[in-house]
């Protein structure tokens, strides 16, 4: 087995990995999905674009940690899109709340995933540890 697959094996080990079927759905997202791939391909390689999809860690401590979405203010404070809510460590995935409404509390040892621009989501993850 080479270096770098057992460096992926090891860096997955709670993710499953499967080539070709991550291959498979690439391909089927094409067809069915041609201007959401396009948005996407273009979000993570356009030279100069800072856009991404981030983790926003929020402890137990921070004062973000029981909050209301909508308290927070996460478009009009950082200009971030949040698309979804989960608690660090939960393994499967099975407490993930998909495009969270705005009266969703964040989970303490919670995960804001979000959309925005690099320096936002940093400004945003100050602002969670403070």
């Amino acid at each position: 087995m080479d270096l770098a697959f057992q460096c992926i094996t090891l860096a997955l080990v709670d993710v499953e990995f499967a080539p070709s079927q991550i291959g498979g759905l690439r391909m089927a997202s094409e067809v069915i999905r041609p201007h959401v791939v396009g948005f996407l391909d273009r979000m993570l390689k356009q030279q100069g674009s800072t856009l991404r999809v981030e983790e926003i860690e929020v402890e137990a401590s921070s004062k973000w940690a029981g909050a209301a979405l909508h308290d927070l203010n996460l478009k009009g404070q950082y200009n971030l899109l949040i698309l979804g809510l989960t608690n660090r460590g939960a393994g499967s995935g099975s407490d993930l709340v998909i495009n969270p409404p705005d009266n969703a509390g964040v989970p303490s040892q919670g995960v804001i995933i979000a959309m925005g621009d690099m320096k936002d989501i940093q400004r945003a993850r100050q602002a969670a540890r403070a």
